[in-house]
């Protein structure tokens, strides 16, 4: 039988029936590649849980604390209200999305969330679906050279090259995070960002090596030649990263 993600996830999560969750633990016995697809979401799962659950311990910043107050409040009523209106319709319209998926926006939202936390000044956003940097990332993801490190900086970067599709790529660092972003139509996206274990002194990581394998990962699947040297990195930064 195939079990989906869907089902083996709820069986992970304690919610499936008797019926159901000896059906499933009966074909756990049998299939070894069933117990390691389980186990893989399991750790999907604490991994996100684990990446953002500090996000949860932030002070909620003044801006957000004012949408609490009364004058910003709406009626529950009238919310429920539409929402059963539309329930039936949307039901139709949407398709089912699987855990995976709401993790993957989940994940998104908190990053945007963390990133804006830590940048606040035009913090970074979506865009069509996908991360964009703020003011300060795309600062230093456009300025800064790796070959020539700033000292007391919030983001390092660190190493630089041109993708498939030829588009200018570059990681970073911070602190307590870690990505890969590339310039596309004159913004930098963020295709890779990691929380990380802050280090010790509360600085940036100022090593390539010190990268997260999933970033190192992310480079790897992308880039379509050779890293920069301190000579083309200049150079491309000199021309605004454009080609």
């Amino acid at each position: 039988m195939n079990w989906s993600d869907d089902t083996l996830m709820a069986y992970a999560d304690g919610e499936l029936d008797s019926a159901q969750r000896a059906d499933v633990e009966r074909a756990l016995d049998e299939d070894t590649a069933l117990r390691q697809r389980v186990a893989a979401l399991q750790v999907q799962r604490d991994r996100v849980q684990a990446a953002f659950s500090a996000v949860l311990d932030e002070p909620v910043p003044d801006r957000l604390s004012r949408l609490l107050q009364p004058s910003a409040m709406v009626s529950l009523d009238a919310v429920r209200a539409a929402r059963d209106r539309d329930t039936e319709e949307r039901k139709r319209e949407r398709p089912s999305m699987s855990w995976a998926q709401w993790g993957g926006i989940a994940a998104s939202l908190l990053l945007g969330l963390l990133l804006g936390l830590q940048f606040d000044r035009g913090g970074t956003g979506l865009r069509d679906g996908k991360l964009v940097a703020g003011d300060a990332l795309a600062q230093a993801l456009t300025t800064q050279l790796a070959s020539a490190p700033v000292a007391g900086e919030p983001v390092a970067v660190h190493l630089s090259f041109v993708d498939r599709a030829g588009d200018y790529c570059r990681t970073f660092s911070t602190a307590a995070l870690a990505g890969l972003a590339c310039r596309q139509a004159g913004q930098w996206m963020l295709q890779t960002v990691i929380a990380v274990d802050a280090t010790p002194s509360g600085t940036v990581r100022q090593a390539a090596s010190a990268m997260p394998q999933a970033v190192l990962d992310a480079v790897d699947q992308r880039r379509s030649g050779d890293m920069f040297d301190a000579t083309l990195e200049r150079q491309s930064r000199d021309q605004g990263w454009r080609r």
